[in-house]
């Protein structure tokens, strides 16, 4: 609720504060007098436009400023979060700063805002009955949600929510696999090409290894054949060979151990080296014999070696990388290969959703069709009881099979014809700002769509009535009021006297200057605002026994 406003240099208003509290806050006075300043003064707190007009004259700027209460569950509190505005306590501050030179500014708990985060907010804090831009019943989206709250279908309605969502991510699925079927085509067919064009090399890991090895030993092949045979021929074969010389030196030690046994160590020794050197010239013979020219085979590795040369520019830098990617690839190809039965199965299931959401989309619809006309005539009857006993009000509701929303198939529209005769209009086409918030308040007298306090201001509600249906709209307002916070700008002593709070409007001179002031009254001021309201400056003692006798009517309807 709103429990503080702060005016300065706003319209006829020089310096204003004043607290207000929960229930029905009535603001009288004479014609003429601003009483419409402080409403528009919390429209403008809610999000509504501002105009240099609004500076009063002779200063550059002025500032309205208010304080609201949150409740823990108000939805306001996560608008404030997902805006990055922080919020200490319960206690909301919002300032317009309003300048001749058109550069106004917001803040929101001290953090200067755009206007657009304002209305979003504002939307949540205060609805203000008579301004036709501040009102959420006028819009078609809130009217369906009306009817749906009146209808008690809320389980329904999620139900056809839920199927919409379904169908849609069904949808949006099976139209990103259609929409990229080229693509997907193309991206197949080069996988595929891929794929093969590795496959055919027939790779391992350590392939290209062993082949550059053999390739080596191909290429090398004479040089290591003349290596290993000048080897052998020194070892073994030429008359002055390693073997032949050690033979030699054996025989001459052979000879010295025979005169010095001390030398057997050594002998062992060179006899051990014979046999090594002889298998080393058996196994160069065999090394020899072993190696061959092989210019195919040469050809055939280097050939090989050019294709994984290749496939390394395109598929990774080494064999063990490109058969990663092969990898990669065939499971790319096996995923694009099962799309289309993929589609398929889509839509399938596409067809089986939407079949689902028809069926609940009807069912709710049915039931919009038939509560629509209760709650028009339960409209209708609370119109009578405001002095509208000649308006014609009408839920329409229009279906297409064409329409798939997450509401259904209905779009909700709420006409009115206001005198006999009228054709009926949409209600935001509706030209009395009194015959408007009569409407919104027979609606909200019905249902309101809010599980949270929230701030109301009607502004002519009761322009063009009075008597008994004066009193009519008193009780409805402080019946709002056990609910919601309201403000009403009242001409009817009738309705004033239900006022859980009531302020009064006046204007005065100083310094050549007109001045609004605004002040609340306690029970003797009451009577003589009633009085006044009643018989204008006449007062009597008659008119104030009639004012007590109000306020005590209001009084016990409000305590009962």
């Amino acid at each position: 609720m709103l429990k503080f406003l702060s005016i300065k240099d706003f319209a006829l208003i020089d310096r204003l504060e004043i607290e207000f509290s929960q229930g029905l806050n009535l603001i009288t006075g004479e014609t003429g007098s601003g009483k419409s300043i402080l409403v528009d003064a919390v429209g403008l707190l809610v999000g509504g436009r501002a105009s240099q007009e609004m500076v009063r004259q002779g200063f550059d700027q002025a500032r309205v400023e208010g304080i609201f209460e949150l409740s823990r569950e108000h939805p306001a509190r996560v608008c404030l979060a997902d805006a990055g505005i922080p919020l200490e306590g319960g206690e909301l501050i919002i300032r317009r700063d309003i300048s001749r030179s058109g550069s106004n500014k917001v803040f929101i708990n001290g953090v200067l805002s755009p206007l657009a985060t304002l209305s979003q907010l504002g939307a949540l804090l205060a609805d203000i009955h008579g301004q036709h831009e501040q009102q959420l019943l006028l819009r078609p989206s809130v009217q369906l949600q009306f009817l749906d709250a009146f209808s008690a279908h809320e389980q329904l309605s999620q139900q056809v929510r839920e199927a919409f969502h379904l169908l849609q991510g069904v949808r949006s699925e099976l139209e990103r696999l259609q929409a990229s079927e080229q693509e997907r085509l193309q991206r197949l067919d080069t996988l595929q090409f891929q794929t093969a064009d590795i496959e055919k090399l027939q790779l391992r890991t350590g392939l290209d290894v062993e082949l550059e090895a053999e390739q080596g030993l191909l290429a090398s092949a004479e040089k290591r054949l003349n290596a290993s045979q000048r080897a052998y021929q020194d070892i073994y074969e030429r008359e002055e060979s390693s073997l032949s010389l050690l033979h030699r030196a054996m025989k001459e030690l052979e000879e010295l151990r025979g005169m010095d046994p001390q030398l057997e160590p050594v002998m062992v020794k060179l006899r051990d080296s014979r046999y090594l050197l002889e298998e080393v010239a058996y196994q160069l013979r065999d090394y020899t014999n072993q190696i061959e020219s092989n210019p195919g085979r040469l050809d055939a590795v280097q050939e090989r070696l050019s294709e994984i040369q290749k496939a390394r520019r395109k598929y990774g830098e080494t064999v063990d990388e490109i058969l990663a990617y092969l990898e990669k690839a065939q499971q790319e190809v096996h995923e694009l290969s099962q799309c289309e039965a993929e589609i398929e199965q889509l839509v399938e299931k596409e067809s089986q959703l939407e079949s689902k959401y028809r069926a609940l989309a009807q069912r709710l619809s049915r039931s919009r069709h038939q509560q629509a006309k209760m709650l028009s005539k339960q409209v209708e009857r609370e119109l009578t009881d405001l002095h509208m006993g000649s308006a014609a009000f009408t839920v329409q509701v229009n279906t297409s099979d064409e329409r798939t929303t997450e509401q259904g198939m209905d779009q909700v529209e709420f006409l009115i014809s206001a005198n006999l005769g009228e054709s009926s209009k949409p209600l935001s086409k509706i030209a009395s700002g009194g015959e408007l918030s009569r409407t919104v308040l027979a609606l909200k007298s019905i249902l309101t769509l809010e599980k949270y306090s929230k701030t109301l201001v009607f502004d002519e509600v009761d322009a063009g009535i009075g008597g008994r249906v004066a009193s009519t709209i008193g009780e409805k307002l402080a019946r709002l009021g056990t609910v919601h916070q309201v403000f009403c700008v009242t001409h009817l002593p009738q309705v004033a006297s239900y006022a859980s709070q009531h302020f009064y409007v006046t204007k005065r001179h100083s310094a050549e200057r007109t001045i609004v002031e605004i002040v609340p009254l306690e029970q003797r001021a009451r009577v003589e605002e009633l009085s006044r309201m009643m018989a204008g400056k006449a007062l009597t003692e008659t008119t104030r026994k009639q004012a007590r006798e109000l306020l005590r009517r209001g009084k016990d309807f409000v305590t009962s």
